[in-house]
């Protein structure tokens, strides 16, 4: 099959959350796959100056309507591990960040108009699946495509981000009907929702993974009341599929930014090593007996951040470290509330490379999140002999076996309906981490011996590209 993924973010160009690992890992799992997979994306700055060898052939240009004039578009290409990349070069994208902005919807809006344009130049693709509200409404757009009907595919990352616009966005963005909006079609509430145009314009909807699928699916209430959409509208046609993970980039056998290498043979050494390297590097001393705790998170409600600082009165009393690599609207509340607690080291940014180094030193890493779709920080903390300690929601339900399952367990889960859930865990897992239970060791391997891999991931996409008939 000829597959288009459209997206606002995809690693190595341009990341703020799980969509650009997404896009990265599962592009080359397609083309592992023989499968022949393009990404489309828009061209921010930051992919402009970072990445200059992105705009050395111009593979298209193009106008297009946009609502009061007419839109340019330079479309360049660059070809990354077998899988070709096109970015869409317009104005309204030559800014320092990829959201946040006052305009994001009209921005996005012109990124779908101009995809929408560039398939019907070369409407060759089989499938043209789409991510988040950013390119939701193209399987709309696409209804109206002059070739043959384009099997289309929308996957929810992240429900909490919609799209809302005013009714005559409709029009003045997309050139389309605004009896869309008065029949409900596009309408939630009493705005144009992106999402929802998407989820009902879409042949398939899929969300990252088992658990939050029924999760959106009945929860009539939450995110703006989009899972009634879902449940009422796309019953039979929404699914939920499990994120991989890229093991070739997160293998701690092979991870160039760790300090020694390790597997699953000798992983004590390796993480003591890397513990040394990582504390050195941020100039904490190594004046502690208990375990390395961490977060790498965006620092926000969803995230759990209440649950993170909750912990900070008891690390004392484990004689253990807490270090919180991140940035988010709760940044400046963690750090302030952090400084009287010299076991806690806040890194105020994100750092790849310290992100790596990080999961290999750790002992435990924390992910309490409120909801999450299905996250990878789980998954690769558990490949590095980190033990993971998560919420029972979506994808870290999915993909870490709880203590009760004794010799099969990977890490501890701990019930998100409960207030008090999280502290009790954590205090459960210090103090059996202190016991030194041999159980533990047993934890650790098996997590780092686990398949996390894309493989059976891609294959259930593939299947379901299959399912769409006419």
């Amino acid at each position: 099959m000829k597959i288009l993924l459209v997206t606002s973010e995809a690693l190595p160009y341009c990341k703020s959350g799980g969509l650009g690992d997404f896009i990265f890992s599962y592009s080359k799992a397609l083309k592992r796959n023989n499968q022949d997979v393009s990404v489309i994306l828009p061209y921010y700055n930051t992919i402009k100056y970072k990445y200059p060898e992105t705009n050395s052939e111009i593979y298209d240009k193009f106008f297009f309507d946009m609502g009061t004039h007419n839109q340019g578009c330079t479309v360049y290409h660059h070809n990354l591990h077998g899988v070709d990349y096109y970015f869409t070069c317009m104005d309204r994208f030559e800014r320092d960040g990829l959201y946040g902005y006052g305009d994001d919807n009209e921005r996005f809006a012109c990124f779908m108009m101009a995809v929408n344009t560039f398939i019907t130049r070369h409407n060759d693709y089989d499938v043209v699946h789409c991510n988040d509200w950013q390119s939701a409404v193209l399987p709309l757009l696409l209804k109206y495509n002059p070739r043959q009907e384009i099997k289309t595919v929308l996957t929810i990352h992240n429900p909490a981000y919609q799209g809302w616009a005013k009714r005559e966005d409709l029009y003045n963005y997309f050139r389309l009907d605004l009896g869309y909006y008065d029949s409900g079609y596009c309408r939630l509430g009493d705005s144009f929702n992106f999402l929802k145009t998407g989820i009902m314009a879409s042949k398939k909807v899929n969300t990252v993974s088992k658990t939050h699928a029924d999760e959106l699916m009945y929860d009539h209430d939450g995110f703006g009341k989009i899972g009634a959409i879902i449940d009422y509208c796309k019953h039979n046609d929404f699914v939920g599929i499990v994120n991989g993970l890229d093991v070739d980039l997160w293998d701690p056998k092979t991870d160039k930014l760790l300090a020694k290498n390790y597997s699953v043979y000798d992983y004590k050494e390796g993480k003591e090593e890397n513990k040394k390297a990582i504390l050195k590097k941020l100039g904490i001393p190594y004046d502690f007996n208990g375990p390395m705790i961490s977060a790498i998170t965006r620092l926000s409600d969803q995230k759990g951040v209440d649950r993170l600082m909750s912990i900070f009165s008891s690390l004392s009393s484990y004689d253990a470290k807490f270090i919180v690599i991140g940035t988010g609207e709760k940044e400046d509340e963690f750090l302030y509330r952090s400084l009287p607690y010299k076991e806690v080291y806040f890194v105020k940014r994100y750092d790849e490379n310290l992100a790596h180094l990080l999961y290999a030193a750790s002992d435990f890493f924390l992910m309490p999140s409120y909801f999450e779709p299905c996250g990878t920080s789980q998954m690769i903390s558990m490949r590095y002999g980190t033990v993971p300690i998560v919420s029972s929601v979506g994808g870290l339900y999915d993909t870490v076996k709880d203590m009760c399952m004794n010799k099969e367990a990977t890490g501890y889960v701990f019930n998100n309906s409960d207030p008090g859930a999280f502290l009790s865990c954590f205090k459960s897992a210090m103090d059996f981490y202190k016991s030194k239970d041999p159980l533990m060791d047993t934890v650790i391997r098996n997590g780092m011996l686990g398949d996390y891999s894309w493989d059976k991931s891609c294959k259930e996409y593939l299947n379901l590209y299959s399912s769409i008939t006419w």
